[in-house]
């Protein structure tokens, strides 16, 4: 008998096997080829991946086989401003698949994107450009993009959206086993981590993730600001701050678009959202 015994899979490791045990491997060149063609932007073919000009800025555009997820960046001006800094975190809770992260070496300020795709999502990738567009200040090409991917019109529309995301959102939880209650329109999913909230969006066009975190260090302390964008970096969740009654909340956070919502993406937001909790504790000495 050994005298080691294998470590157990943790529950992120468990969710990201669920995901890529059902997702093949492949590639999506002539789908996203075709649908940047459709938005008439300017691109450059690279090997691996695609970047179009939008908003006078490059959005690099790759897919990971190995996480089954389209990669997207864009570089952004840089701040050492904490009031700039502290607005780009709070936006990093905002419910899109866009967030702000900065680079390991702190040389580059940058918006980004990983959306999980178990087949093409087509809505899903349009929302992401839309929103980096919009980011970008591409009115144009955000409207191109929010025209092809159909989105909610009218009050009516988005209520019915809503109610299919939600009804998706508690079909995927159940397929995950993963534990959760439902108050006043927000998941609360326990999980071997903590509490995890899945908070879906009114117009039912995504549904973001939180997982709140220790944090005592406020909006003013530079360093740390920007080590929290250097965190959001790495993986598919980022590193967010809210104002909360007792002052300065952070909390690890995913969003994923949700028109289409399969189990495998709420698996991955999990997964994200776990990783990133695990990292941040260990790395500010918490775990």
């Amino acid at each position: 008998m050994s005298l080691f015994r294998k470590k157990p899979a943790s529950q992120a490791d468990r969710l990201a096997a669920f995901r890529l045990d059902s997702i093949p491997s492949r590639e999506f060149d002539s789908e996203l080829g075709d649908l940047l063609a459709e938005l008439d932007l300017d691109v450059q073919r690279e090997r691996g991946g695609f970047i179009p000009t939008v908003g006078g800025r490059l959005l690099f555009l790759f897919w990971h086989d190995g996480d089954r997820v389209l990669n997207g960046w864009t570089e952004l001006d840089d701040t050492r401003d904490a009031a700039e800094l502290a607005a780009l975190l709070r936006r990093n809770l905002d419910p899109w698949p866009l967030w702000f992260a900065l680079d390991a070496d702190e040389e580059s300020l940058g918006a980004r994107f990983r959306l999980p795709l178990d087949a093409f999502d087509r809505g899903a990738v349009l929302l992401a450009i839309e929103t980096a567009a919009g980011l970008l200040g591409d009115d144009a090409v955000a409207e191109r993009a929010r025209s092809l991917r159909d989105a909610p019109a009218g009050e009516m529309e988005e209520q019915n959206a809503n109610a299919r995301t939600r009804e998706a959102l508690s079909a995927a939880l159940q397929t995950l086993e993963l534990s959760a209650t439902e108050r006043d329109g927000v998941w609360e999913v326990e999980t071997e981590g903590g509490t995890v909230q899945a908070i879906p969006r009114d117009t039912g066009e995504s549904v973001l993730f939180m997982h709140e975190l220790t944090y005592e260090e406020g909006t003013d302390d530079v360093p740390m600001l920007r080590w929290l964008l250097v965190a959001s970096d790495w993986s598919g969740a980022r590193l967010g701050l809210a104002d909360l009654p007792g002052g300065d909340g952070a909390f690890a956070a995913c969003a994923v678009p949700a028109l289409d919502l399969q189990p495998q993406a709420v698996a991955f937001a999990v997964e994200q959202v776990l990783r990133l909790a695990d990292d941040y504790d260990v790395k500010t000495g918490r775990a």
